[in-house]
């Protein structure tokens, strides 16, 4: 186990028995609620710059359902086959409900100033409705009641301040 500073966080490996790590604290915690035609991520994004969180963790706590349900899947890269972390957004029309739902709030490294949410879910649950998963894109409406549990985590900024260059996106 090594413990490091924000310039040693991204090396390409460890060792097999290894790992990196950096230790947060937990700050504030909250819990949103969404209402029918709330998009998701455009709601918590907002929740995030009006609340000021840096970074945190998305856990819900009651899921409702989408509709629609729009998300990135994994696809080939027909310009580029190297490209494994290729993305195509796909969409689900059916009234699904939010089976699991986690994510992050980090800080956007872009060059925009609004915090990045970034959200891995799995949604189904409908008799005409199959389960899909991935990460959750913008678009995605809440049928019925969403509500979600947000935590900030406080001790991070370090790694990102240390010029590690887009460190949160190589996740």
């Amino acid at each position: 186990m090594v413990k490091m500073s924000g310039k040693e966080w991204w090396k390409d490996e460890a060792p097999p028995e290894g790992y990196y790590f950096v230790e947060a604290k937990r700050g504030r915690e909250f819990l949103i609620r969404m209402l029918s035609g709330a998009d998701i991520v455009n709601t918590i994004q907002k929740f995030a710059k009006d609340h000021d969180i840096k970074i945190g963790k998305i856990h819900a706590a009651f899921m409702g359902g989408l509709q629609p349900a729009r998300y990135l899947v994994w696809a080939p890269d027909s310009k580029d086959p190297d490209n494994w972390a290729h993305e195509v957004v796909a969409e689900l029309h059916n009234l699904s409900m939010i089976l699991s739902m986690s994510g992050i709030i980090q800080p956007n490294t872009r060059g925009g100033t609004d915090p990045v949410v970034k959200i891995h879910f799995v949604t189904g649950g409908g008799w005409d409705c199959p389960t899909v998963g991935g990460h959750l894109a913008t678009g995605s409406l809440v049928k019925g009641i969403c509500e979600v549990y947000i935590t900030e985590l406080l001790g991070l900024e370090i790694i990102h301040k240390a010029g590690v260059e887009d460190w949160f996106n190589k996740v």
